[in-house]
């Protein structure tokens, strides 16, 4: 979900403004995705380097961003939606850990569409953990496969995404879903966050639809 700042700076408003136009649209692409029947919408809206080096106030402001949720609580009971969290959220404030916790809590019996934050989130840093937790776990190497090794990343509840959007043509990967992109398709766009809408969002059904996909699931 990349340039909601450059959004906000393009519309000479301050950088929060531009972060919440993100949580504006969460809300409206999230029912889209519901309403073309997809299942799982997963989406990065802080990563881990963000942490380190955003600005104390930005990032102050993307957590109140955060303590807000529950306020969406009644509509996603309403949509029959499920939350869910990937990252490591043991580093937000503990405010905004039982927030996120009741959430996920009070929508774990909902199957609709499943609507993924990936907060305080880094590819590397996932592996890293999920290394650690084996490590712990006293698991043996020799036993150790890809499929065993992913029970122990976040991602562990979530299928391979399909299709992994980039916006504001940055073209790479930064880390997003590292371990479960091997067979992703990628779609890059010039939309920034906020803009991206139902018609882009139809643009990258299309063209998930229109993919060859030569490999065994």
């Amino acid at each position: 979900m990349d340039g909601n700042r450059r959004w906000a700076r393009s519309k000479m408003l301050p950088a929060i403004a531009g972060h919440k136009a993100w949580a504006d649209n969460v809300v409206s692409i999230t029912q889209l995705c519901s309403d073309y029947g997809i299942s799982h919408l997963t989406l990065w809206a802080l990563s881990t380097e963000n942490l380190q080096k955003r600005d104390p106030d930005e990032i102050e402001w993307i957590i109140k961003l955060v303590n807000s949720i529950e306020k969406y609580l009644k509509k996603m009971k309403l949509e029959n939606l499920k939350f869910s969290v990937i990252g490591d959220i043991s580093r937000l404030p503990e405010e905004s850990q039982i927030v996120l916790h009741r959430v996920i809590s009070d929508t774990k019996d909902n199957n609709w569409i499943v609507l993924t934050l990936a907060l305080i989130y880094g590819g590397q840093d996932e592996i890293v953990r999920a290394t650690k937790k084996i490590i712990k776990a006293g698991i043996d190497p020799e036993s150790l496969d890809e499929k065993e090794f992913r029970k122990y990343l976040d991602t562990s509840h979530l299928p391979h995404p399909d299709v992994i959007v980039r916006t504001w043509w940055d073209i790479r990967h930064s880390w997003f879903l590292l371990f479960d992109s091997a067979y992703s398709e990628y779609y890059f766009t010039d939309k920034r966050w906020p803009e991206f809408d139902k018609n882009e969002l139809k643009k990258v059904i299309d063209f998930f639809n229109n993919s060859k996909r030569n490999f065994w699931k």
